[in-house]
């Protein structure tokens, strides 16, 4: 198995565990009333959306 793939695979699924987990503190902020971990689970998804548009395409090509 090609190494980007590999890695590349690795680092998507723990963005996106990630991602999960921050769900949870987006609804409590939102709950709470409280703007901070409403926009610490924003940067979060920000941060995955980017690292899969990063990732994906060179996953593709090394294939």
């Amino acid at each position: 198995m090609n190494a980007t793939i590999k890695w590349g695979g690795a680092g998507l699924l723990l963005a996106l565990a990630g991602t999960g987990f921050v769900i949870s503190e987006i609804r409590h902020g939102i709950e709470v009333g409280s703007p901070l971990p409403v926009a610490y689970g924003g940067a979060v998804v920000l941060a995955t959306v980017i690292a899969a548009v990063l990732i994906i395409p060179s996953m593709r090509s090394s294939s």
